[in-house]
Order: C-alpha cells, then sequence, then structure tokens
C-alpha cells in the first residue's frame, strides 16, 4: 500500500470496538520507537465511564450537575445574619431549642380578680372592703361597715333612687337580695337596685326587683341568682313609691366616704330621680349625697 496521510484513508464511520486495532509508537527506553498496535479495548479501558446524574456522580437537593448553565447553592448561614435567633440564642447546631409555650389566661398564666393579665391596656385591681372573709353558703351578708348591734332607719324620698358603693373583697354568687322596714305605711313598695360602675359612678342596671311590700314591718326578700366578681365596684340601693315608711340604714359614722363634703361631713351615696317601677338602664346624673347607706342583704348561695 502506497504511503497515505492519516487524512487520506478511509474513516471508519462508528465508533471505536473492542477488537479494532489501533497503531501506535511505543518508547523502547533507548531513544527510539517500536511500532506496535493495541486494540479498542485497551484504549476504553482507560477512559473516564459516561456520567450518570444520581448513580456515579452526586445531585444537589436533587437538581443535577450535568447540564450548563449555573447552579444556585445557599449561601453559607450566619446566626443573626441570615438566620434569626431566639431569645438571642442561635438556630444553628444540633439539640434542642426550648420555646416558651403559648400563654393561655388561667392555665399557665393567672388572672387577677377573674381578669385575664394578658393583651394591651392597664388592670385595675380594686381592693374589697366589704365581704373580707370568704362567703359561707347560706350565710347573710351586707355592705355595711360596722359590727353596731342595731341598725338605724331613715326615710326615704319617693321615686329617688339611693345608692352606695359595694367592693367584695370575695367573689360571691346571690341566692337572694334584702332590705329591712323598720316603719311601716300602707301601700309602700320598694324596689331593690344594683347598678354597675364606670369610672367611679353608678352607670348599667344590673338588677331591679320585683315590688316588694312595706306595708308590713320585717325583711323583705326577693330571690335571684347572680354573682358578683371579687374587686369588682357595684352600686346597690333602694327606691320608693312614698316617703312615709323607715328601711334600715348604716350609721353615718361607720360609713365609707366617696368624697368629702367641705370640712363638716363626707358623702356617703349618690341618688338620682325616677319614677318607681322604672329605674332608668343607664343611670345617667347622679348627685352626691350625705343621705344615710340603706342596708342591702345578700344571702350566699
Amino acid at each position: 500500500m502506497a504511503n497515505k496521510k492519516i487524512s487520506q484513508l478511509t474513516a471508519k464511520g462508528t465508533a471505536l470496538a473492542d477488537t479494532d486495532l489501533v497503531e501506535i509508537s511505543e518508547d523502547n527506553g533507548s531513544g527510539g520507537y517500536d511500532t506496535k498496535s493495541v486494540t479498542g479495548a485497551d484504549i476504553k479501558s482507560g477512559l473516564q465511564p459516561t456520567l450518570v446524574s444520581g448513580t456515579d456522580i452526586v445531585t444537589i437537593n436533587s437538581t443535577s450537575l450535568l447540564t450548563s448553565g449555573n447552579l444556585s447553592v445557599q449561601p453559607t448561614l450566619v446566626s443573626a445574619s441570615n438566620i434569626k435567633t431566639i431569645n438571642s440564642t442561635t438556630l444553628l447546631g444540633s439539640g434542642n431549642v426550648a420555646v416558651q409555650p403559648t400563654l393561655v389566661s388561667a392555665t399557665n398564666i393567672k388572672t387577677i380578680n377573674s381578669n385575664t393579665i394578658l393583651g394591651s391596656g392597664d388592670l385595675v385591681v380594686a381592693s374589697g372592703p366589704h365581704i373580707l372573709t370568704k362567703p359561707v353558703s347560706g350565710r347573710t351578708y351586707s355592705i355595711r361597715t360596722d359590727s353596731s348591734s342595731a341598725s338605724t332607719s331613715a326615710v326615704s324620698a319617693a321615686n329617688t333612687i339611693y345608692l352606695s358603693p359595694f367592693i367584695p373583697a370575695n367573689s360571691i354568687t346571690i341566692s337572694n337580695l334584702q332590705i329591712n322596714v323598720v316603719s311601716l305605711a300602707a301601700g309602700a313598695s320598694a324596689r331593690i337596685l344594683v347598678y354597675s360602675d364606670s369610672n367611679g359612678v353608678p352607670t348599667t342596671k344590673l338588677i331591679e326587683s320585683t315590688t316588694l311590700d312595706c306595708s308590713t314591718s320585717g325583711a323583705k326578700t326577693y330571690t335571684t341568682s347572680y354573682t358578683f366578681t371579687a374587686g369588682t365596684t357595684y352600686w346597690l340601693g333602694v327606691y320608693t313609691n312614698n316617703a312615709v315608711f323607715q328601711m334600715s340604714t348604716m350609721s353615718l359614722a361607720n360609713t365609707i366616704p366617696i368624697s368629702t363634703n367641705a370640712f363638716a361631713s363626707a358623702y356617703t351615696s349618690v341618688t338620682a330621680a325616677a319614677t318607681f317601677g322604672s329605674a332608668p338602664t343607664t343611670l345617667g346624673t347622679a348627685t352626691l349625697a350625705t343621705a344615710s347607706m340603706y342596708v342591702i342583704n345578700l344571702t350566699a348561695a
């Protein structure tokens, strides 16, 4: 065969087979070369096998490294820089990071006078001058603050509401409310009232009793169930249809003043005009008074 350049040889046209022979010049170590042949198998045995993603080459986050373009890799995490901390404790590393459980009022955080501590705003804690001991079922209590053996009595003006503050130190659920008629009058009637408090004045009517017959003397009872919450201010009182009969009152010297009256005496209650039988749902304007505080008894359920 005449000498030919490699470029003049006929192309094989297929991939190198294991049995194909390829001519090589092998260094003989003496400054020369010996002509030899190697098989296609010899050549392929030294080549890197075809790469298969996930088999003989690793993937990152299930993404193959084989292909063109850029593979985005998450930067190194630096606590408090590109990853948050909890209570100044890094989230990086092994182990457990203790996190405060969700606060649930009355479960893992206490309440004050049945009011939750959770939330915004101010929590007003009132003192409790009345019913200082824990109420006992069946016992009767009142808003009186003195322990004199005999109560005084007074005549109330007709169609006038008389209210005095009541702040129980202990919550109490009642079974009835009572007034006491000392001096009777024919056709006399009265009703017991309880109002809520807003900023030191009575506002919303909570209880209005049925009409109590005061034409005979003695205790007049209105049966009802209601819970007075410890530390909460209420306003208890009465109003009547005439100004003849008398009801038990507390001694003025033993009442708790709600304001001063010059230098001579103190205001112990408030009054408001109302036609008997129709006490307003919202009291409106109330006037400070030095009138006697009527005794309202409460029986614990």
